[in-house]
């Protein structure tokens, strides 16, 4: 089993885990208290997503050719219409692990100190040499775009 290593950088981090033996991710908890804001929508229909960087306190060692991949935990998107934002972690980052929460919803939404608001999934990456060439294999799809395949 690979190992992967963990620095705690506030005393109230925790180390991430998954929730049962059949998870695929390991959550991440909220090293402190924070409040992701409600979106807004003005008067002439554009949107202001309210989001916040909510601090995790670790800092980890991911494998190479491994990326970590932070997501979205199920229950806080569907009851609470909270998203991560950016969320990948590559090989050669040190630093704390933040977590972008974008808050779709009309209502500000708080974050305490020990809240599972994240999860990390761990992928393998495919390193690959880029070759320019003119002739690229054909396929049943071809260039057909969005909606190529119905609806």
């Amino acid at each position: 089993m690979t190992k992967i290593k963990i620095k705690l950088l506030r005393p109230e981090a925790r180390v991430p885990k998954p929730m049962s033996e059949g998870s695929g991710g390991y959550d991440l908890y909220a090293s402190q208290n924070s409040m992701v804001p409600a979106s807004n929508t003005s008067a002439d229909g554009g949107v202001d997503v309210g989001r916040a960087l909510i601090p995790v306190g670790i800092a980890i060692e991911i494998p190479i050719e491994t990326i970590g991949r932070i997501a979205s935990r199920s229950g806080l998107s569907v009851h609470s219409n909270l998203e991560v934002g950016a969320g990948w972690i590559d090989s050669d980052y040190r630093g704390e692990i933040m977590v972008e929460l974008k808050n779709f919803s009309s209502s500000d939404f708080e974050i305490k100190q020990g809240d599972r608001i994240a999860q990390l999934i761990l992928l393998p990456i495919i390193s690959a040499q880029i070759v320019l060439d003119e002739d690229l294999e054909g396929t049943s799809r071809g260039t057909r775009g969005l909606g190529s395949t119905g609806i």
